[in-house]
């Protein structure tokens, strides 16, 4: 039984978010430069975000060649090039919202590893398909540059794309929360959403904290919560994706720059601190990877220490210090969902593995939503 102070102080709110992941906080922080006066609270389900915002590998990325290639299979050009719009505007929003130095901002590229030639000869059409999203031809062919690379002889060619870089996930994500504080709104950690009474008004939303089972009340609701969104939202075109990551030990002398894919996209390292961030794999076990757990897939991490030791720093002896997993969500659409739930709920979900370049974002479209209330 809540007492009179917590039912007057910590219960109601204008606008309450489910979700303190970039999307959520990204959210929280616009809305309230845009609407002081409003009251805004986040309840976070873990003790950190708990789907992929503090768990990725920090890449400003937009799509390789290999990957657009891909979504070529699925989407048209011009879903394509608007995907794409979404992911450098997205980025940009970040950058600006907190500044490159807050995020660790590293304008290194983005670097596609290639096992044949076939991907060079689409580097004029994808820059063609992309003149209006970048300032000037985002692709081109450094092959000759991969004598500066450590990787094995099987990769024969390599391109670039200039734009994509990196960002350091875990100051980003703490300078979002200190943010969202200084600008006076609640966040409750520990706080997992159980029901939500969509046509109430206020909108009510029971959630468990330390086995205390709490009805928060808002104006409105936003879901940010991604894959988890289906818990609360069964219909949706959603399904999760875990992703698999590993980071090595120090590795002496390292001499390594840049954001790395291959694979499609569906592998990704870059260096960190003097060690090697890898991770992905998902493609290797769709079925197995399909999933809200967070559990290690050991097919897919013994690839990635294979890739690490054959293919990355072959000849050259690593060992792994640590390795997680985060979830992501994706669906029959590569367009992330933005929409009115009821009345008072509204929903993003579905950000296909891209929340980093995304996020900051896709939140405008769901603040012009609340907005239109």
């Amino acid at each position: 039984m809540l007492s009179y102070w917590e039912n007057v102080s910590f219960i109601n709110y204008d606008l309450i978010i489910v979700g303190s992941g970039i999307v959520g906080l990204s959210t929280a922080v616009k809305y309230k430069k845009r609407h002081p006066s409003a009251t805004i609270a986040i309840l976070e389900r873990g003790v950190f975000p708990s789907g992929a915002s503090t768990k990725n590998a920090g890449f400003a990325c937009f799509g390789s060649i290999s990957e657009l290639e891909d979504d070529l299979q699925e989407c048209s050009e011009d879903e394509i090039v608007a995907l794409t719009e979404k992911r450098y505007r997205g980025i940009s929003e970040l950058r600006k919202l907190l500044g490159d130095e807050a995020i660790q901002f590293e304008p290194v590229g983005g670097f596609e590893l290639g096992f044949d030639p076939s991907a060079c000869d689409r580097i004029h059409y994808y820059n063609g398909l992309l003149e209006n999203v970048f300032p000037s031809a985002p692709f081109s062919e450094v092959t000759e540059d991969l004598k500066n690379y450590p990787f094995s002889k099987k990769v024969i060619h390599l391109i670039k794309h200039q734009f994509e870089g990196t960002i350091h996930t875990g100051k980003m994500m703490r300078s979002l929360i200190d943010r969202a504080s200084e600008l006076g709104i609640r966040i409750y950690t520990g706080c997992e959403v159980k029901q939500l009474e969509f046509d109430t008004n206020p909108v009510r939303i029971s959630t468990v904290s330390s086995q205390q089972t709490v009805e928060f009340r808002a104006s409105q609701i936003a879901l940010c919560t991604n894959a988890f969104s289906s818990s609360l939202l069964p219909n949706l075109d959603l399904e999760p994706g875990r992703g698999q990551v590993i980071i090595t030990k120090p590795i002496p002398n390292l001499n390594l720059q840049g954001s790395f894919h291959y694979h499609r996209g569906y592998h990704y390292f870059r260096p960190i601190d003097n060690r090697i961030l890898l991770g992905g794999g998902r493609q290797l076990d769709k079925s197995g990877e399909t999933s809200l757990a967070f559990e290690p897939n050991d097919i897919i991490l013994d690839q990635l220490k294979d890739d690490l030791q054959n293919l990355i720093l072959p000849g050259i002896e690593v060992g792994v210090e640590s390795n997680w997993t985060g979830i992501m969500a994706f669906g029959k659409s590569k367009n992330p969902i933005v929409k009115k739930a009821s009345e008072n709920v509204f929903v993003v979900a579905r950000l296909g593995g891209m929340g980093i370049s995304i996020g900051a974002g896709v939140a405008d479209d769901l603040i012009q939503l609340l907005e239109t209330q």
